[in-house]
């Protein structure tokens, strides 16, 4: 593997990998070595995880590994408003990459059992089970991986969207054509850790946002997520071309 780009700006620390496959590696090596460690101390590792296929690469890698798995405890940052068996489904990405082979052992929540149930009820039993595992107000996790859209979209906190910032934990919202459910700022903060996965060229604008102290919130919403700790940005050497080294 070649030597890592790292930089710190505003708050974040930044490290830079040569392609994709690079970048999945290391972020793969990263989760695993703070699952290790955390369950050295704890007897839960609650992980938030996000969509994508950049992410996804990262879970196959992660589910061939023989973790104390049965101690791990999954939650979507995130979920479309679709059946879980669609292929546009978080829930089934997950369910063919991290919650495959020694994975399969982890505690996974799986938010839409039945799409037609009513919102208010989904949403409380989503932060039902937040208190449950996570027990704290608001639910903190161990870790949690975040992705980045082109527009500057994390999770499904979209820009321009009134709810984003809300004073809750679980909020609906609409973003590029569907409804989805999402965890809100106030939960994804609380992290312990907080990781942006961040790749390819069509990333660059938003990642330069993302970095800018200049940048509304509204039009970027992944500048909501702060954190009492550094936020790790890992990204390939396409997407942080403009990001000035």
């Amino acid at each position: 593997m070649d030597e890592v780009i790292e930089k710190v700006k505003n708050g974040y620390s930044i490290y830079i990998y040569k392609d994709k496959l690079e970048l999945t590696t290391a972020v793969f090596k990263f989760i695993e070595s703070q699952i290790i460690c955390t369950l050295k101390n704890k007897d839960r590792f609650k992980f938030c995880v996000s969509g994508g296929s950049t992410p996804k690469a990262v879970y196959q890698l992660l589910s061939n590994i023989d973790l104390r798995w049965d101690m791990v405890d999954v939650f979507l940052g995130d979920e479309r408003c679709v059946d879980p068996n669609s292929e546009l489904s978080n829930t089934l990405m997950l369910k063919n990459s991290l919650l495959t082979n020694f994975g399969s052992k982890a505690f996974f929540y799986e938010i839409f059992n039945d799409v037609k149930a009513d919102d208010e009820v989904t949403k409380n039993q989503f932060f039902s089970k937040l208190f449950e595992k996570c027990g704290s107000n608001p639910p903190s996790f161990d870790l949690t991986l975040l992705g980045l859209g082109d527009d500057g979209h994390t999770a499904s906190l979209f820009p321009y969207q009134k709810n984003n910032n809300e004073d809750d934990f679980v909020i609906f919202n609409e973003g590029k054509g569907l409804k989805r459910i999402s965890l809100t700022p106030k939960v994804l903060s609380a992290s312990s850790k907080i990781v942006f996965l961040v790749s390819g060229a069509n990333k660059r604008i938003a990642l330069e946002r993302l970095l800018d102290e200049k940048e509304p919130l509204d039009r970027t919403p992944s500048k909501l997520i702060k954190s009492i700790n550094q936020i790790s940005i890992f990204c390939d050497q396409e997407s942080a071309k403009e990001i000035e080294i």
